[in-house]
């Protein structure tokens, strides 16, 4: 077992909403239709404005909320097998975005878990339903453009 605090999940939500968004200025700049350019911007635009409200929790009060365990293997499955490059061709960048969305969505639902803050709990709930969003949308693309062209 490993303690983890809340502050430490806070650190990496800023660290995970600072890579996705640059994963989908990435993936905008290398998107060929319109609407996907679009949605791509939109996603990385959500991705800071995210990365914003984590920067702004006080680190005081969330390092004064009660300490958990988790086991040492349940962060390691929110991480992504593959780190972002800045030459990730389109496909790479959908199905690098559908597990980090993934991913973020557990983090968050099991953060939310972790602390006995009302607000806090809203929060990251909120989050969460957010990035179940983004992996739907990404979902759609993905099928579309992957799996349709192979």
């Amino acid at each position: 077992m490993k303690f983890v605090t809340l502050d430490e999940i806070v650190k990496f939500a800023i660290e995970r909403e600072d890579t996705a968004y640059k994963l989908y200025k990435r993936a905008a700049e290398l998107s060929t239709s319109i609407s996907s350019k679009k949605m791509f911007e939109e996603l990385a635009q959500e991705e800071a404005t995210h990365k914003d409200v984590f920067v702004r929790i006080d680190e005081d009060k969330a390092e004064s909320h009660k300490l958990c365990t988790l086991p040492e293997s349940s962060i390691a499955k929110y991480l992504a097998d593959v780190p972002f490059r800045a030459d990730l061709t389109y496909n790479e960048i959908l199905a690098f975005a559908l597990k980090t969305e993934e991913n973020a969505y557990q983090l968050y639902k099991a953060a939310a878990g972790m602390t006995e803050d009302p607000k806090l709990q809203k929060v990251l709930m909120n989050f969460a339903d957010v990035e179940l969003g983004h992996r739907r949308k990404i979902e759609t693309i993905y099928e579309e453009r992957v799996l349709t062209e192979g």
